[in-house]
């Protein structure tokens, strides 16, 4: 019987292998042949992975999935409707097969050490330990999204703070949230440049701003809190002060993410690739080509065979299920003009009010959310009927909105991956996490990011 599953795993995970690499080759051949078989791998993607996803992830894909065909069909909607509703977001399911690649260098390349070191070492104040984990999860969740969460708490473990939850608590999920607001290798980025139809290069600055800003509420929140606190100083021992980060190794590892960003954009500008298809293609081959370098390729081999085929590709089944769903979603609105609609209902209820079309979209994501609806309901609702050019708004600027919307809903959602991995680190549960932990910092920041968005409409940035 575990033969027979084992073989079930294997199987599953080469054909959405084949299916990813195959999609990526056609980004090149364009043959109409090779697209041909990748919409008979897609689908078989698509079935397996409705078949083992779990939990919120495969409730609301299901529902997304059957809300979409059910306005085809009251639509009439023709084959290629159907096609196309199924090849909506191929792009980001190739994305989900290969980022997990990049995953391997970060944990074999030898950074862990070197990092838990200058965790050792540096994070002695509580604010301190606090922006040092933020930022460390922040970045490591451009490379590995969620999986940034555990790696960044087993580093963080050598200082003496790691024994305080909340402070805990909130520096990893806080630090994750603000990556889903401007990073490429993100879900939320990437549907929302599905949805919006934007550069990723035109949305980048204003969003990296956000990102910042949301980052520096966090900071100061925990500034502020930590003033009251009497700090219990940690005794450093001789063996402590010869514990010296090793910084070659540290400065290596932010040659690699610096390389990742910048082939993203290369392919991305040069080749003339979507960013979710050059997100797609430097996970593929990237992380090979370092391991390469530095001298490391059969240890990239082995966890290709034991971690990405056995454990990584399955894994993806979730991600693939929901943005499925929201594929069919968005098509099914389309062509039932259900969008048109809801977006006269839209512009009607908040008029020509800027200001109040953004506090109903992220007010709306922070509410669903609160109550353990994932953000991605919404948001792929709200894309679809969000017409830029109909609201008053810029490409650029709805992008944003709903890119917010979805970060800050991911924090405060007792059923996001975020706030459940933190939730079992921590031992806390993950209402406590999510609303208790994260609810004021959540309220704060979207307020303050609301009168960002405003200020820079203002001043024509966005």
């Amino acid at each position: 019987m575990a033969g027979a599953k084992d073989l079930l795993l294997v199987a599953k995970s080469a054909v959405t292998f084949c299916f990813g690499i195959s999609f990526i080759a056609n980004m090149f051949l364009e043959s109409p042949l090779i697209d041909s078989l990748n919409l008979g791998l897609m689908t078989a993607v698509v079935a397996l992975s409705f078949v083992s996803s779990k939990g919120s992830a495969r409730t609301i894909g299901t529902l997304l999935l059957f809300s979409g065909a059910v306005l085809l069909i009251c639509s009439h909607a023709p084959l290629s409707a159907w096609k196309q509703a199924l090849q909506e977001n191929s792009q980001l399911v190739v994305m989900f097969i290969m980022v997990p690649l990049l995953g391997i260098p970060i944990r074999c390349g030898g950074y862990g050490d070197p990092l838990r070191k200058a965790f050792g070492r540096h994070a002695g104040t509580g604010t301190r330990y606090y922006a040092l984990v933020s930022v460390m999860t922040a970045l490591l969740g451009v490379l590995l999204s969620i999986a940034a969460v555990p790696l960044s708490y087993e580093i963080s473990r050598t200082s003496h703070h790691c024994e305080r939850k909340e402070l805990i608590s909130a520096a990893l999920s806080r630090g994750f949230v603000t990556c889903m607001i401007w990073a490429p290798t993100s879900a939320t980025i990437a549907l929302t440049v599905q949805l919006t139809g934007v550069d990723w290069m035109e949305l980048f600055p204003a969003a990296f701003a956000c990102a910042l800003l949301a980052g520096a509420v966090g900071a100061l929140m925990v500034c502020v809190g930590e003033k009251g606190r009497a700090s219990p100083r940690a005794t450093e021992t001789s063996e402590d002060r010869s514990d010296v980060p090793d910084l070659p190794k540290i400065i290596e590892l932010c040659v690699f993410f610096l390389a990742l960003i910048a082939f993203i954009i290369a392919l991305s500008q040069m080749a003339g690739l979507s960013v979710i298809v050059a997100v797609a293609t430097a996970s593929l081959l990237l992380p090979a080509a370092w391991m390469m370098g530095i001298g490391k390729l059969p240890v990239y081999e082995k966890e290709l065979r034991e971690e990405y085929f056995k454990r990584k590709l399955p894994l993806a089944g979730n991600q693939i299920a929901l943005f499925v769903g929201a594929g069919f979603f968005a098509q099914g609105m389309s062509s039932s003009h259900a969008g048109d609609v809801l977006a006269g209902a839209l512009a009607q209820s908040v008029g020509q009010s800027v200001l109040l079309l953004t506090v109903a979209v992220i007010g709306l994501t922070l509410a669903t959310s609160a109550v353990g609806i994932h953000p991605v309901a919404i948001v792929a609702a709200a894309g679809g009927v969000m017409n830029a050019s109909g609201c008053g708004v810029t490409p650029v600027y709805a992008a944003l909105v709903l890119s917010i919307s979805w970060a800050m809903g991911n924090a405060l959602c007792p059923a996001s991956a975020n706030v459940v991995a933190v939730s079992n680190l921590v031992g806390r549960s993950p209402v406590e996490v999510s609303l208790r932990w994260n609810g004021p910092y959540v309220l704060v920041t979207s307020s303050v990011l609301v009168l960002a968005l405003l200020f820079m409409r203002m001043a024509r940035l966005v």
